[in-house]
């Protein structure tokens, strides 16, 4: 395992009960996931990709969907320990992490305990065609404001302009990559899905999230205070959305 490509934390992998694996928003890397494992269980082993054009490994392309799944796919084999594994998807990384799991049980159905979706709409819904797609320009005043439109950018980031510079090209291509998809429900996922979105997040009503009810025959959602940026905002309710309903994830008689 690179250390370059993920950042682990909490419980030694010999003795963790559970493992986790985070794919954070746009422009994330591994430090988006320090506040998630500090309100973790302390038998937890939390680990967070970190994805290329962020952080160490800044100097790197971000590469189309494809790049990004195959990146996060080699993360999640190499992770060490046994205990079941439970990938959590944030905003657009819960596209990479739906394409991640999918690609994983083609091959080895039980190596994914579990998916966590939060803050993503259901990705069934078709991208308006008349929507401004980041493509098309490269002023950074404009792509900030798509980028919004998208809830792409933690307010805190937005006000910091010397940050801003440094990990915007990150969160365009984030974007950029996941903007245009679409998928059914097959292949179904063969584990369970737990979503996880925030009560005050305008981008993600019930209309705009029920299908994810078609991707697993075992889906369970789950509304928390708080807005889009929840991982970023209000990472004790992801944590503790995911402790309240650990039961989904294991098996009958288990």
């Amino acid at each position: 395992m690179s250390a370059r490509n993920v950042v682990v934390k909490g419980a030694d992998p010999r003795d963790a009960a559970l493992r986790v694996l985070i794919l954070p928003h746009a422009g994330g890397g591994a430090a988006a996931g320090l506040a998630f494992a500090e309100h973790a269980p302390a038998d937890w082993l939390v680990a967070t990709a970190r994805l290329p054009g962020r952080e160490s490994r800044i100097r790197e392309s971000v590469p189309e969907l494809p790049g990004l799944v195959t990146d996060a796919v080699a993360t999640l084999r190499s992770l060490p320990g046994t205990a079941p594994l439970i990938v959590v998807g944030v905003c657009s990384g819960a596209v990479i992490a739906l394409e991640a799991v999918r690609a994983v049980q083609a091959e080895d159905a039980d190596l994914v305990a579990g998916l966590v979706v939060v803050s993503q709409w259901a990705v069934t819904e078709k991208p308006d065609p008349d929507r401004p797609s980041l493509r098309d320009t490269d002023d950074p005043a404009r792509l900030l404001e798509i980028l919004r439109e998208f809830g792409g950018v933690p307010g805190s980031l937005a006000a910091n302009p010397e940050m801003l510079g440094l990990v915007l090209p990150a969160v365009v291509a984030d974007m950029a990559a996941v903007q245009d998809y679409t998928s059914g429900p097959d292949p179904l996922l063969a584990c369970p899905l737990l979503t996880v979105f925030g009560d005050e997040d305008e981008l993600c009503p019930d209309e705009r999230t029920e299908d994810w009810a078609l991707f697993s025959e075992n889906v369970r959602a789950v509304w928390v205070p708080g807005g889009h940026m929840l991982l970023a905002d209000s990472p004790d309710a992801v944590v503790d959305a995911l402790v309240g309903n650990l039961d989904q994830f294991t098996p009958a008689g288990a």
